[in-house]
């Protein structure tokens, strides 16, 4: 190899351009004096191995919103939009201003951690928050047979019900479907729910009301009681009542868990 090459060479954290005559040892790269250009700032400096765990995230994150739009595709459903509480003209609720948008539970992350945490099937599956419904879905294809969806939005819990019903004949699974419009804190636990699901739905203020009518129906009819938390940025509400175990923690495709199971007594 003869003539002059123009290499990059990191020096401490440091991308420096060197001039270099012939018979150089190691990696040249001809005329690339900005090839540093082509790398995201955010990614200058890192290790190897951080740059392979952002690479992994990124898949992770792009093969979860796949499996989403193969979901609906699958079973003729619509679940993917997101509806802005700006946008829920519907809801009557004095707690709308506490509530959070719908956003839809990735499909690939949820059935991940409810196998990983072995989440039970039996009993019947609470979605606090239903929105469109998928998560019920998911529940029906996770087993269990009872399925309850609670929503302030009487439009969300009209589309809820026609995606349940489309899932029903596409699936063929067998399963009671109730969705309801109600306020959290007005749903009076019957006791025999067994999973409660919330992807952070509302506020620490009316996550605490919900948590007494919980805690005075498992008072009532004491048996093991999960609480599958998604985005959990109101737990600690849930970790001072200490009426729960945490079971684990995890992150799948982006998304944060947090699942509890109710305490002996």
């Amino acid at each position: 190899m003869s003539g002059r090459l123009r290499t990059i060479i990191v020096e401490d954290r440091r991308v420096v351009n060197h001039d270099l005559s012939v018979a150089t040892p190691g990696i040249a790269f001809a005329d690339l004096h900005n090839v540093v250009d082509f790398i995201p700032r955010r990614f200058r400096g890192r290790s190897a191995g951080e740059l392979f765990a952002a690479a992994r995230r990124r898949f992770a994150l792009a093969a979860s919103k796949l499996a989403d739009r193969f979901f609906d595709a699958r079973y003729g459903t619509e679940t993917s939009a997101v509806v802005e509480n700006a946008h829920m003209r519907d809801v009557t609720s004095d707690n709308l201003a506490r509530g959070i948008r719908y956003e839809p539970t990735r499909a690939l992350p949820f059935r991940r951690v409810l196998r990983a945490a072995r989440v039970p099937s039996d009993g019947a599956f609470l979605d606090l928050g239903c929105g469109k419904g998928r998560v019920c879905m998911l529940a029906a294809e996770h087993g269990f047979t009872k399925i309850i969806g609670i929503d302030y939005s009487p439009r969300l819990c009209e589309l809820a019900r026609a995606n349940m019903e489309m899932f029903r004949r596409r699936s063929g699974k067998n399963f009671e479907a109730d969705m309801r419009v109600l306020d959290a804190t007005h749903y009076v636990f019957a006791g025999d729910e067994r999973v409660v699901y919330l992807f952070n739905p509302f506020d620490g203020v009316v996550l605490a009301r919900v948590l007494e009518n919980m805690l005075a129906s498992l008072a009532r009819q004491p048996r093991e009681l999960w609480v599958v938390y998604h985005n959990p940025v109101w737990r600690d509400v849930i970790d001072r009542s200490g009426a729960f175990d945490v079971v684990g923690e995890w992150i799948a495709g982006g998304a944060r868990f947090a699942v509890y199971r109710s305490v002996s007594r």
